[in-house]
């Protein structure tokens, strides 16, 4: 999840992607930078360095690392571990072709109540999940990156 952190007043942002409409896996969809674990990963924060540079040209000697939140599962089967790091902007990203667009969301903006819609729905086993949108310049932020986004406002208040 990374901050980065602008001059100014522009202030803090979340920066997301919006995945390349030719992928297999969740085409469109707007997400934090990060992927699977190659072998050669000696840990999942490796990983998320190794993605970030490797899907928007984040060189891991630029980053602040400022903590990690907890291991999740994902409906879609998956194993994640968020991690959340700063890095001071304007920053010269540069997408790969997993990329389509690159989205800077204010932290602020984040915190208007009129951006968030909670979606209740209902699972196989009857019991419901609470989805989070955020909607943003036309931009619908939800799945896991909504609950991450919505966990890391709780932690930061």
């Amino acid at each position: 999840m990374p901050i980065v952190v602008n001059p100014g007043p522009r202030g803090e942002s979340l920066l997301l992607t919006r995945r390349s409409q030719s992928l297999r896996r969740q085409p469109g969809d707007i997400a934090f930078p990060g992927g699977r674990v190659d072998p050669a990963d000696p840990s999942p924060l490796a990983t998320a360095l190794r993605e970030s540079h490797e899907e928007v040209g984040l060189s891991s000697a630029d980053v602040t690392v400022l903590g990690q939140m907890d291991e999740r599962g994902t409906v879609t089967g998956f194993c994640i571990t968020p991690f959340v790091a700063s890095v001071a902007g304007p920053y010269p990203f540069r997408t790969n072709d997993e990329v389509d667009a690159l989205i800077e969301v204010p932290i602020a903006a984040l915190k208007a109540p009129d951006i968030l819609e909670v979606e209740n729905r209902r699972l196989p086993d009857g019991s419901f999940l609470s989805v989070y949108h955020y909607h943003f310049e036309g931009h619908d932020i939800w799945g896991i990156t909504g609950q991450l986004i919505r966990e890391f406002l709780e932690l930061i208040g």
